[in-house]
């Protein structure tokens, strides 16, 4: 049981870094050439153009740090012997090389900000699973809760990419 319950997990743990490379690097587009084409860095945590608006950089930071919770939870799933530090270079070096391939590639401002929020999504995710985990009282059980809800939300946004697909023709 429990092979199988680490398999369904590592099923949507591939889904969902499938999505994360789709929505960061590209933006929800189907198309590639529906992409902007910027190549730009910002070094400057928590520094944003005045001309944006501060309630848009607002909700960008609440969206980089809410996409990557789910990582420290499947990382807590499918590595529960290893050692946090480990699970904290695995979040912080993805987010790295997604902000990196936005700059390689031009599609997206590349922006130190959403490093640190998206690895302290990524430390929340871990923090919400331990947490469940002792309420739970056992993590076999927690992995199940997880894989249950990680499924639902899965099929839900495939079946909603699967309208917005189809109704783009």
């Amino acid at each position: 049981m429990k092979r199988k319950s680490n398999c369904l997990a590592t099923i949507l743990f591939l889904i969902y870094l499938a999505l994360l490379v789709w929505i960061i690097l590209f933006k929800l587009q189907f198309s590639i050439s529906d992409l902007d084409k910027v190549r730009s860095i910002n070094l400057i945590p928590f520094h944003y153009d005045k001309e944006v608006g501060a309630a848009f950089h607002l909700t960008e930071v609440l969206e980089n740090f809410l996409i990557f919770v789910p990582m420290g939870i499947y990382l807590q799933m499918l590595l529960p012997r290893t050692k946090l530090y480990v699970k904290f270079m695995l979040i912080a070096g993805t987010s790295f090389l997604l902000e990196t391939m936005q700059y390689i590639l031009a599609v997206g401002r590349s922006d130190i900000t959403d490093v640190l929020t998206n690895t302290a999504g990524g430390l929340l995710g871990l923090a919400v699973y331990s947490m469940a985990a002792r309420l739970i009282g056992n993590r076999i059980k927690a992995n199940r809760l997880f894989s249950i809800l990680a499924g639902i939300v899965s099929v839900a946004v495939i079946g909603l990419l699967g309208f917005l697909l189809f109704a783009n023709r």
